[in-house]
């Protein structure tokens, strides 16, 4: 019998077990009491929220074990890993970081440039709950959020003297971690706090390696219902996180082979952010956020590298790359409450962004580094929503519209040779494109409160999502002439119960695209052409479902997603979606040993799916996999608590990213491993 079926049997075992153990209604009732706080104002029970949503708190991340915001989000319907960045409901893999807002206490993370968010600058020890939204969120933040909202909130120390935590952790790849968190209340409104982290490994990959640091100070001033923050956030990344995939022969040969040793990426980012909120009166509220970021990419391949399996040397398409990001980003609104639950939001924000940059590339003939393509963009985008909030008896109804306005101004000038320090001819090219579209996106919901445990809801959203700045700049002009706005049309009727020592959520939904954009490196990878707008229409149909049993000292949980996807007409007509899976679930399993220790089973199913640009659905599809994470934690009552675990227990050899590639007119499968068995332990005490 397959190790994954006894596992699984066990969770089986467990649950009707746990059918004996004496109920804790109260304990059960805590999920009730979950709140959605992606508006930045006052908390709203998930009763209340009009969406499929999903809260995980700090004590879920504790007692299950949880590590990073990664394995926190693991076990959410709808959601997946492929390739360094999550999709929901069914968005293309590579466009997860243009189509899902990432917020830390409100605030988008999202860089206007593009590069994808990186939840490993987030230190899980500092995170009081986690909230997804799917489908939701487009009216406060715009297009980026068609799929939906992920929102972590940090703990707020406002009301402790002092607080600190101190932890380390070690782990598989020569995984080394450290974290320091200190804060202390100054006056009796003010309050200041530094987070240090670094997070060191070498990844699965040959020569695979990540060096991260993570320095954070910050400072909230209480004023009467309200406060005003300051902080100051700094995090770099030196390695290699972008690996080639493997051909089928490379795969079988040896899956951890990395055909371009010596690459070497950094990315700097600093961020200066300023919040306010306050309660004017007892019906108005206010609230402010202002970011400045600027950011520093680069990347150089050595000018020769070897293929360990033929000792032949190649040289890649691209030797060096420099892209800097300076960006802007406020919001300002106001709430006004009119009745029992009732409110209306009023707000706009303004964002701009100053890209610059250079990509370099190799001259085999005279061995010469030479300045391929430098680049300006200049983005624009203005903003401006209402948000209404209606309650009347057990109804909520909401209506929300944006109108977004985005301008982009890109000068290219392209293949200028240098040698020598001078700058001799080879073919210069200009090029001047301007694109300012307009967009409204547009929200309608309905809840219904069956009683203080139950409720079901009927949501409707239309969000129109103009190409980012990366897909501008590496837009696939034969393919799309005219770079056009994608329309998403979400419908979702869903419910939301408490029975007994039970906890359901589930939906049902229907998304339909149309002009959708996609990414396809298949022709275009080299020349980074990859982006265009699909010529046809889209459509998903899913359910989600998730639920939670509690039985004293034991949890059990299930998730499960079920999609069909198609696209309905244009060259693929009929074809599936690619690179989205059919079906995925999973089963988790926590248990309090005794007081304070805690050992969790997640259980993770992927399904099949099309490799992630395969729109003619002409190769087979990836293979699904099953992954088993076993983790065990013991919090002592002197703030100490120490945990280890393992990922991958059975060590499955599977792909979360595969891909088509063409080359000399030939057209194959690459593929992208992932890790095998992994371990970890770490300590951590708090004060």
């Amino acid at each position: 019998m397959s190790k994954k079926w006894i596992v699984l049997g066990l969770i089986v075992a467990s649950q009707a077990y746990g059918g004996n153990v004496n109920l804790e209604k109260e304990y059960a009732g805590k999920l009730n009491e979950s709140v959605i706080t992606t508006e930045r104002y006052d908390e709203t029970p998930v009763i209340e929220i009009a969406k499929n949503a999903t809260v995980i708190t700090s004590e879920d991340i504790e007692k299950r074990g949880y590590t990073s915001v990664e394995d926190a989000l693991n076990m959410v319907p709808g959601l997946f890993y492929a390739d360094g960045n999550y999709s929901m409901r069914g968005q293309v893999p590579k466009l997860a970081d243009k189509t899902l807002v990432v917020l830390v206490d409100g605030v988008p993370q999202n860089g206007m440039d593009n590069r994808k968010y990186d939840f490993d600058t987030i230190p899980i020890e500092q995170i009081t709950k986690i909230e997804v939204l799917p489908s939701g969120g487009a009216i406060m933040y715009g297009g980026n959020a068609t799929a939906g909202v992920i929102n972590i909130v940090t703990k707020d120390n406002l009301d402790a003297q002092y607080w600190g935590e101190f932890g380390t952790e070690f782990g598989s790849f020569q995984h080394k971690k450290l974290n320091v968190n200190a804060g202390t209340k100054i006056t009796k409104k003010l309050t200041a706090s530094v987070d240090y982290s670094i997070n060191n490994k070498h990844g699965y990959r040959n020569d695979e390696k990540n060096d991260l640091d993570f320095l954070q100070v910050a400072t909230d001033y209480k004023l009467e219902d309200g406060k005003v923050g300051f902080k100051y956030n700094f995090n770099k990344r030196v390695g290699d996180e972008r690996i080639g995939a493997l051909s089928k022969e490379e795969y079988e040969e040896n899956r951890k082979m990395n055909k371009n040793p010596g690459r070497e990426g950094k990315d700097k980012q600093n961020k200066y952010i300023l919040t306010f909120d306050k309660k004017l009166n007892n019906s108005l509220e206010a609230s402010a956020v202002v970011e400045y970021r600027d950011r520093n990419y680069k990347y150089k391949y050595p000018e020769e590298t070897s293929i360990s399996k033929n000792k032949k040397t190649i040289t890649p398409a691209y030797t060096k790359r420099n892209k800097d990001t300076d960006s802007l980003y406020t919001n300002v609104q106001l709430k006004y409450s009119y009745g029992d639950n009732s409110s209306f939001i009023f707000g706009g924000d303004y964002s701009k962004a100053k890209v610059k940059e250079k990509s370099y590339t190799y001259d085999k003939k005279d061995k010469t580094v030479y300045l391929g393509s430098d680049s300006h963009i200049d983005f624009k985008s203005i903003g401006g929503y209402a948000l209404n909030k209606i309650s009347y008896d057990s109804f909520i109804f909401t209506q929300g519209i944006r109108v977004e306005k985005n301008e982009f101004d890109e000068d290219v000038e392209s293949l200028a040779k240098k040698k020598m320090g001078l700058v001799k001819p080879l073919r210069k090219e200009y090029s001047h494109t301007k694109y300012s579209p307009t967009n409204t996106d547009v929200e309608l919901t309905a809840n219904y409160l069956l009683d203080d445990e139950k409720s079901v809801f009927l949501s409707y959203e239309r969000v129109k999502r103009s190409p980012s700045l990366t897909e501008y700049s590496s837009w696939d002009k034969a393919e799309s002439p005219d770079r056009k706005a994608q329309t998403m049309n979400t419908i979702e009727l869903g419910t939301k119960a408490l029975v007994a020592n039970t906890y359901l959520a589930g939906s049902i939904f229907y998304i339909h695209g149309d002009k959708e954009i996609m990414y396809d490196p298949r022709n275009g990878a080299m020349s980074g052409e990859s982006f265009y707008n699909l010529d046809g229409k889209t459509e998903r149909t899913g359910v989600e479902f998730s639920s939670e049993q509690y039985f004293g000292s034991l949890t059990l949980r299930e998730e499960f997603t079920y999609m069909h996807n198609k696209i309905k007409d244009g060259p693929y007509s009929g074809n599936k979606i690619p690179g989205v899976p059919t079906f995925m679930c999973g089963l988790g399993v926590t248990y309090e040993i005794v007081p304070n220790m805690f050992a969790n089973i997640d259980t993770i199913y992927h399904g099949k799916a099309y490799a992630a640009n395969d729109f003619k659905n002409e190769f087979d599809k990836a293979q699904s996999y099953t992954i088993i994470n076993l983790s065990l934690r013991y919090s002592l009552k002197n703030g100490l608590s120490v945990y280890g675990g393992m990922k991958n227990i059975f060590g499955k050899k599977y792909c979360d990213y595969t891909y088509v590639n063409v080359s000399k007119g030939v057209s194959e499968i690459k593929y992208s491993p992932a890790p095998e068995r992994t371990y970890y332990v770490g300590m951590e005490y708090k004060f």
